[in-house]
């Protein structure tokens, strides 16, 4: 296995596909930050609809921490990780490939740790494994990652 993190290039190629990543980028980054902005207004999650009952019982006690990474992560990241892609920035794949996985974890967590779960989640975890494809296949093509 061969990594290479900067190509010789400050620009690098960007296939045709790429663009489905900058959407889900987006599409995730809109729907994150008003929910992480509203958590940190109530942690009790209740202006959501949320019981409160269900974080009480994790190990965050509230939606503070969910919150901040809502905001921080699954919005403002996207935000700029859609904006490297577009800028052809030798970061962004690897960028989209820290935040796909990064989803994966953060609707694991939310599986294992909430009682119930919606359809926005396994839309989320299916954006996750997307992003995560993409990069992959992205950092491939640029030579940046060469598995075999």
């Amino acid at each position: 296995m061969q990594i290479e993190i900067a190509p010789r290039s400050r620009e690098i190629e960007r296939p045709f596909y790429v663009w489905i990543a900058v959407i889900l980028e987006m599409l995730t980054g809109f729907l994150a930050i008003p929910v992480g902005w509203s958590f940190l207004q109530d942690p009790s999650g209740s202006s959501l609809g949320i019981p409160q009952g269900w974080i009480e019982s994790t190990v965050f006690g509230s939606y503070v921490i969910p919150g901040i990474y809502l905001l921080l992560v699954n919005g403002c990241a996207m935000f700029a990780a859609a904006l490297l892609t577009v800028r052809r920035h030798w970061i962004a794949p690897w960028l989209t490939g820290a935040l796909g996985v990064g989803l994966i974890i953060w609707i694991l967590v939310q599986i294992v740790t909430l009682p119930q779960t919606m359809i926005l989640t396994w839309v989320f975890l299916a954006i996750g494994f997307a992003l995560g494809l993409i990069a992959l296949s992205w950092l491939r093509k640029t030579g940046q990652l060469r598995l075999w």
